[in-house]
């Protein structure tokens, strides 16, 4: 029950937001002569040159289209992220979240108000959360207020996944650092951006 009070206290409460949105001619039964033989040979080798460009165009064509859907599918996902709502919740927080549509036009971003880390280079815990009701895939990215560094970057978590731990990009020295946790709204078919909210939060580095 402690453990759960101090998640409780050291993350910022949900809010939602408004996303910011391609004939011959001789006489008939005429032998052709040898150069108009010819003539006939070139013009079937360039007929057959177009067509096996032709085909060489469709299956370039066909091979980025799978490329880009695979890039703008599960690639793009981020590989920590788990199904389900963070865990320090209760079940009676996780069955009101599950119960509660989130507004066309609005997002609700969720990330703890304080994230501690051992060092520069250990993880720590951050309850990055896409709620349930949340009608866009989300990416969020971590920015020290003081240099503008961006300390951390995540994929893309579809509706009801969060990434309960993180590692920051750069190793930071010890020390506390005030940051920005932008949550970037995600059209869920063809992924461009249709919107952001952010956060205030703050980086505890003991060192």
């Amino acid at each position: 029950m402690a453990d759960n009070n101090n998640n409780q206290q050291n993350r910022t409460s949900q809010a939602t937001y408004g996303i910011k949105r391609e004939g011959d001619g001789g006489a008939p039964h005429a032998r052709p002569s040898a150069k108009s033989s010819a003539g006939l040979n070139t013009a079937n080798k360039k007929r057959t040159l177009l067509i096996v460009l032709g085909i060489v165009l469709v299956a370039i064509v066909i091979w980025v289209l799978v490329w880009m859907f695979a890039c703008n599918g599960n690639a793009l996902f981020d590989p920590n992220a788990q199904t389900g709502q963070a865990p320090y919740k209760t079940q009676e927080e996780i069955q009101a979240e599950l119960d509660r549509t989130v507004e066309e036009g609005m997002f609700n971003i969720s990330i703890a108000s304080v994230i501690e880390f051992a060092d520069g280079t250990s993880s720590g815990t951050a309850y990055i959360e896409n709620v349930p009701g949340n009608r866009y895939n989300m990416q969020v990215t971590i920015t020290d207020d003081n240099t503008g560094d961006v300390i951390y970057e995540s994929g893309v978590l579809a509706p009801n996944q969060y990434i309960e731990n993180i590692t920051l990009s750069k190793d930071l020295e010890p020390g506390t650092y005030n940051a920005t946790a932008t949550f970037s709204a995600l059209d869920a078919t063809t992924y461009e951006e249709v919107g952001q909210a952010a956060a205030k939060i703050t980086i505890n580095v003991a060192g």
